[in-house]
């Protein structure tokens, strides 16, 4: 059984091709007889924050933060543990004006953390999950 963590990033809802491809995959892996635990989040549903400097600054440990940015980096850890604790990572992503969807860039600002996600080395960065 593979622990499988789904990110929809359509905008598009219940309209999206990006979401029925991904609603196709997973069919599939179960009529291959695979009994995976699957947890989708809908991105688009989440409206997670977008990175300031604030945010960074917290991220990166800084102290004496109000509660709002606490949360926010509480939800970083979620994200990030829930990451390091899957086996499959399935990524939704259509293109929006020749770019990934804000929500998901919003994802990955969250989870890419120094020293918990990625380090660096003293020839380039170096990807820790």
């Amino acid at each position: 059984m593979a622990k499988i963590l789904v990110l929809k990033s359509s905008i598009m809802g219940e309209g999206s091709q990006t979401n029925r491809l991904i609603d196709i995959m997973l069919e599939h892996r179960k009529d291959q007889g695979l009994q995976d635990d699957i947890t989708i989040r809908n991105l688009a549903e989440m409206n997670l924050p977008v990175l300031d400097l604030e945010i960074f600054q917290a991220l990166r440990g800084a102290e004496n933060v109000n509660q709002d940015i606490q949360q926010i980096v509480a939800l970083s850890d979620e994200l990030i543990a829930e990451l390091k604790n899957t086996d499959l990572l399935v990524i939704g992503s259509p293109m929006y004006n020749l770019n990934v969807p804000t929500q998901l860039k919003n994802w990955f600002d969250l989870v890419a953390r120094a020293r918990q996600t990625f380090r660096y080395t003293e020839t380039y960065p170096q990807g820790l999950v």
